[in-house]
């Protein structure tokens, strides 16, 4: 579970349209450059000829530093005022939705433990950081992507608590005289659930405030114009993901520990991903990947939003993802710094889909 800081950067009210044009003049200036997309195959490929290492075995320390700094040197070259490219390939992804091709886009995902777990109330003067970009962000995607093959993506989480079941709503031990750590000798305690009712009230303010700040328009019908997934909901999806992978031999258990095992990932790093803890309580790679296993995402295009502290996790989800069969270019990241302003977030994304938009109207 990762905790965000609540934003300190200013309104979109309070940012005068001079501040965005400068910004956009700074963006016209930027060299164009392609986003190399998400595979390792080819590198990874050629590293196991050259070096004659068989997948099983450890890599030497020199190599995954070097390996290590291949990736900095790709993701840096991919990386524009705090947005991150290298993990989508954007001609690809605007070509599908100019060409009509089902399309889902998501950069607003909010947890119920950075409000009042106690009501459910989202404080809007207080939004996380991560918040205030990926609602600013999704304005901008929903007035760009607005065709009805365009889709709306957002996945609340009420599931994962940060604390202990020992505890009451604020955090605050129910017996004071004992301790409950994170942790007992390694083992994960179990978290505080939150009540249905709870969770209930969460999911409508999230879904008052999507309102408000221009995500979901008036005409909008839900489930086709917008969908809001409940971590929560997926659990029972993450059990039948488990299935399907442990048909194909990629599971290793202890105890009630679930682990995700793939001798040929595509990123060496990520053989093995953390499916489900000691506790039994699922991971969000888990929920997040059980999304897909209808047969009908292979042919949607997904383009994800998120802070970098996320780039793990959704590589990880998409070494799940591409066993199921989803291709690189149905599913794509763009990870942002959350301390830049979230304007010249939305203005950075926004002049990239634009740019390749018009070059390929252009060119039909």
């Amino acid at each position: 579970m990762m905790f965000r800081e609540v934003s300190d950067t200013p309104s979109v009210e309070s940012i005068q349209p001079t501040e965005v044009n400068r910004q956009t003049e700074r963006l016209n200036s930027i060299p164009e450059f392609v986003a190399p997309g998400r595979t390792w195959g080819s590198f990874w490929d050629r590293f196991k000829k050259v070096a004659g290492l068989f997948l099983d075995v450890p890599l030497p320390w020199s190599v995954v530093r070097s390996t290590q700094r291949d990736e900095l040197s790709r993701e840096k070259r991919a990386t524009h005022e705090g947005v991150n490219f290298s993990r989508c390939q954007m001609d690809t992804l605007v070509q599908d939705y100019l060409n009509g091709k089902r399309f889902e886009f998501e950069s607003y995902s909010p947890y119920a433990s950075d409000y009042n777990q106690k009501t459910g109330e989202i404080w809007e003067g207080k939004l996380v950081k991560a918040d205030t970009v990926g609602l600013e962000v999704g304005k901008m995607l929903r007035n760009t992507f607005s065709a009805p093959w365009a889709r709306l993506i957002c996945l609340w989480d009420a599931y994962n608590t940060g604390m202990s079941e020992d505890t009451d709503f604020w955090g605050k031990p129910r017996d004071p005289t004992k301790k409950y750590p994170e942790k007992h000798g390694g083992v994960h305690v179990a978290q505080l659930r939150l009540p249905e009712e709870t969770q209930k009230k969460f999911s409508e303010n999230v879904e008052s405030l999507m309102r408000r700040r221009g995500l979901i328009r008036s005409t909008d019908v839900k489930d086709r114009d917008y969908l809001l997934i409940s971590e929560s909901a997926k659990v029972h999806d993450a059990e039948q993901l488990v299935k399907l992978l442990d048909e194909k031999g990629l599971i290793r258990r202890n105890g009630e520990a679930i682990y995700f095992f793939n001798p040929d990932a595509e990123n060496p790093f990520y053989k093995e991903i953390d499916l489900r803890r000691s506790d039994g309580g699922w991971l969000c790679e888990a929920l997040d990947a059980s999304a897909f296993l209808k047969p009908e995402n292979l042919e949607i295009t997904h383009l994800v939003i998120l802070p970098n502290y996320f780039k793990k996790q959704q590589d990880s989800v998409w070494e799940i993802l591409r066993v199921l069969g989803i291709k690189p270019t149905n599913y794509h990241n763009i990870f942002y710094d959350e301390n830049v302003a979230p304007e010249k977030v939305t203005a950075v994304i926004r002049e990239q889909i634009e740019r390749i938009m018009k070059a390929a109207q252009e060119m039909s």
